[in-house]
């Protein structure tokens, strides 16, 4: 008697995948996982890198504006009744290099009649209103801002670390300001400040992370500069203990602003 066969081919694939099969199959979607969270690293880091700096542009453009703006009404007001000793922009030095300048802005706001105010006794009927005197500068936690007459101390915008600026004297009196002319020094008399010139450091929020090897950040490895110098960055305004002002991208904002009011006059 003859037995018969019954060829199934389907039973061989039913059934299932071995263990070696499973086994390449997650590694294979190990390095799957790992290169997606290396991809997604790099690019969260070019993401908080570009936002920081962005922050940085328009918080320093925003120092940059209302500065300037201040400047230019510097000595507004103004008469030769005034105290020859009070300088329509008054430059203050930091204590040491890393440290910030601040301005006092002097003016009358409130003055209607020109940028020229008359002797009270010579013109009573428009007595001049008091001198306000605005200080500009950068707190201890890196916001740029002003005081008036010494008051409350109101932020403009943060993530400001240095404010420099130098005095443009016309010592010669030739009307202009020569390159040799431009001192932190104030000069005897007011009338001879023609022009501020002004430079302010603004920094991005988020640090950038060491090298892995050294553990030494290199994001700014050399102080930026301006017209007037070196901006020394290694006071750590604003930044915890142990921080590292290396470890940060800055933008350098600077301007000069001739002094208008002091001109016409």
């Amino acid at each position: 008697m003859m037995k018969a066969y019954v060829h199934t081919p389907g039973i061989r694939r039913n059934a299932g995948f071995s263990l070696v099969d499973i086994m390449v199959g997650m590694v294979i979607s190990l390095i799957g996982v790992i290169i997606i969270f290396q991809v997604f690293s790099v690019s969260e880091g070019i993401k908080r890198t570009t936002t920081s700096g962005g922050d940085a542009q328009q918080n320093g453009a925003a120092a940059l504006f209302v500065m300037e703006r201040a400047l230019k009404e510097a000595g507004y007001g103004l008469n030769a009744t005034d105290p020859t000793t009070t300088y329509p922009a008054q430059i203050n030095l930091g204590a040491t290099t890393a440290d910030p300048d601040s301005i006092d802005i002097n003016s009358r706001k409130n003055w209607d009649y020109g940028p020229f105010s008359p002797n009270a006794t010579a013109f009573p009927s428009a007595v001049p209103p008091a001198l306000t005197d605005d200080t500009y500068s950068v707190s201890n936690a890196a916001e740029f801002g002003y005081a008036v007459n010494a008051g409350t101390f109101v932020p403009i915008a943060d993530g400001v670390v240095l404010l420099k600026a130098q005095y443009g004297t016309d010592a010669n009196g030739d009307g202009i300001v020569d390159s040799t002319e431009w001192s932190v020094a104030a000069p005897a008399s007011p009338l001879q400040v023609m022009a501020v010139r002004v430079a302010i450091v603004a920094r991005s929020a988020q640090p950038e992370k060491p090298n892995p090897a050294t553990g030494v950040c290199a994001t700014t490895t050399v102080s930026p500069t301006w017209a007037g110098g070196t901006l020394d960055l290694s006071g750590n305004r604003g930044l915890a203990a142990g921080d590292d002002w290396k470890c940060y991208r800055y933008k350098v904002f600077q301007t000069t602003v001739p002094l208008r009011n002091v001109i016409w006059r």
